[in-house]
């Protein structure tokens, strides 16, 4: 007995050491992947447009419309090819028999079973197989260019939400980097205070001018985080996952002349690719209704089987089977001026589509010219907000030195830390305006990034 309880005992611990044990490893896992949720997720500029092409929605109903465009062209393609059909029927006639002199003879099946098949090849119809092929073929490439143009849309934006991103940490830092010189400014102030080296006014406005860089600190992280909150919508994941960007801002200028950007975009801009697609088109549909001038001529080849049975296998009156081929020639050679209706329709769509052409032009020459003056003004404030950080710094550390020395007032100090916490401010804002308008120039010549520019 005392065996057996010992034994009992021994399974219990048994028991309470696995429980534990697997209770240890569920909360070890758990940690883990809370751990893994609460670490911020790690994202190149090249990743997030990766992320985003392949979730979005706008791309993937491109890509389907492909789909669609490519099984018309393969439908208009067996227009080429021939037509096989069967026919298979009964007919009961209402007499069969004849008379003659007085006497009744039977001259046809009262059951009369048919089996037809039939093959029938087109060998011209007006060229209106051939324009119809061509039409489903330019379709095609129209919905691959309006793929492209939607990738170039979601690469651009994304690329403005990282930067973004970029742009609001900077100015969280900036404002950051003033609230703890205002600190500090506030403690000598205080000191000087203490002493009677300056009056309690200095310390208040410091104190005030450190509040309201602290109420800056707060603006700034709303900023960063809806700019994350954005970049997570446009790559569709959770709004509030945390995101960590590489920086990649550059200052490196724009080295090609605007004539250049502008024959790169006249070649590669998608929109306008469409829009000489669908010139062609128009061309095409004209073809395709002036078909309807000629004759359409075919070939066609007859089996046929009868029989007085299911079986078709003849009768006594008719014979098994025989076999027919021909050419038929059709043409509908007046229907009161429709087909030149039609034809004058297809050509006011056509002056229509070369006019949108043109006008296409226009607007890409307009945009293209647009985003390269922006560019070159964005790189020139660039310059001009570098000399500003430097001047800044340079008067900071003077007023600073001076106010220790007590030959400048507290309001100085505040002044030129003030003016550079500015500086820093126009210096970021200014260097993320430039790579924007960079992205936008790149957009516009109908790009995705600048190495096909090269």
């Amino acid at each position: 007995m005392a065996r057996q309880d010992k034994n009992l005992n021994f399974t219990y611990s048994t028991i309470r050491w696995l429980l534990t044990l697997v209770i240890c490893i569920a909360l070890s896992l758990l940690a883990q992947k809370t751990s893994a949720q609460e670490s911020p997720q790690f994202l190149t500029l090249q990743e997030s447009i990766e992320i985003a092409l392949e979730r979005n929605l706008e791309v993937m109903v491109a890509q389907e419309e492909i789909e669609v465009a490519r099984q018309q062209k393969k439908e208009a393609r067996t227009n080429f090819l021939p037509k096989f059909s069967v026919e298979y029927g009964y007919v009961r006639p209402s007499e069969t028999d004849i008379t003659f002199g007085g006497v009744t003879f039977q001259n046809s099946d009262k059951n009369q079973w048919r089996l037809i098949g039939t093959i029938d090849q087109p060998l011209f119809t007006g060229l209106a197989n051939l324009s119809t092929y061509q039409l489903a073929k330019l379709g095609l490439d129209v919905a691959k260019i309006q793929l492209e143009r939607t990738r170039l849309d979601i690469i651009l934006l994304v690329k403005e939400a990282y930067y973004g991103i970029l742009s609001a940490a900077r100015l969280l830092e900036v404002a950051e980097q003033a609230v703890r010189q205002l600190q500090e400014g506030v403690r000598v102030a205080e000191s000087f205070y203490r002493v009677g080296l300056s009056p309690k006014v200095d310390v208040l406005d410091a104190e005030v001018r450190l509040a309201e860089a602290e109420r800056e600190v707060i603006r700034s992280t709303n900023d960063l985080q809806v700019a994350r909150a954005r970049l997570n919508t446009i790559l569709r994941q959770s709004i509030n996952t945390p995101l960590k960007v590489e920086d990649v801002l550059t200052t490196e200028p724009y080295e090609k002349t605007f004539e250049d950007s502008r024959e790169i975009a006249l070649k590669y801009r998608p929109e306008l690719l469409e829009a000489e697609k669908n010139v062609a088109r128009s061309k095409k549909e004209i073809t395709l209704v002036k078909s309807d001038y000629y004759p359409t001529i075919s070939w066609s080849l007859e089996y046929n089987r009868r029989g007085d049975d299911p079986t078709v296998e003849g009768s006594p009156y008719t014979d098994r089977e025989f076999w027919e081929a021909g050419a038929t020639a059709t043409w509908t050679f007046f229907e009161w001026g429709k087909t030149r209706y039609a034809a004058n329709q297809r050509r006011a769509q056509l002056r229509q589509a070369e006019d949108i052409l043109q006008q296409v032009k226009d607007d890409v020459n307009l945009e293209v010219k647009t985003a390269y003056l922006t560019l070159q003004a964005a790189e020139k404030a660039v310059s001009v907000a570098e000399k500003s950080i430097v001047s800044a710094e340079e008067n900071f550390r003077i007023s600073g030195e001076r106010y220790e020395e007590q030959v400048a007032t507290a309001t100085e100090v505040l002044d030129a830390q003030t003016r550079l916490t500015r500086a820093k401010a126009n210096y970021t804002t200014a260097l993320v305006a430039f790579n924007v308008a960079r992205a936008r120039l790149i957009r516009a010549m109908g790009q995705e990034d600048e190495y096909g520019l090269e």
